[in-house]
């Protein structure tokens, strides 16, 4: 069984998070889990703890459509800022979203195996850990 070092998830979905953190507790899946409610906080947390040298969650849950900063706009700055750095966290897309536009954009940061339907339930996150 897989352990993550740390856990992020970067929702707007107060109700989604309530779910995924009950179920990633409920499992021991992670210790620590912390929550963005948009990319722009996420991004800016991260940005001080790599200048600070500290480390990253290992694992990211990220919604496609949130306020400020959406999911894309996310993944496209974060991994700029790592592209300096030798390892990435494993990232899970989340969404509600239908639209295979979505899954096909996903492609581009070969993350089409990593593309969740919500709501994430236990047994997906089983399926992580395994």
């Amino acid at each position: 069984m897989k352990k993550f070092d740390g856990t992020c998830i970067i929702d707007d979905d107060a109700i989604a998070i309530f779910g995924l953190k009950g179920a990633m507790q409920a499992l021991g899946f992670v210790e620590d889990i912390i929550v963005f409610e948009n990319g722009l906080d996420a991004l800016e947390d991260f940005e001080e703890k790599m200048q600070n040298g500290a480390k990253l969650p290992s694992l990211l849950f990220i919604d496609l459509n949130m306020p400020v900063l959406d999911g894309w706009g996310f993944l496209e700055e974060f991994y700029k800022l790592r592209q300096r750095e030798e390892s990435m966290p494993t990232i899970y897309i989340m969404t509600s979203s239908i639209d295979q536009k979505d899954m096909e954009r996903a492609k581009t940061y070969n993350l089409e195996h990593n593309y969740l339907e919500k709501p994430i339930y236990a047994e997906v996150l089983e399926r992580i850990l395994a």
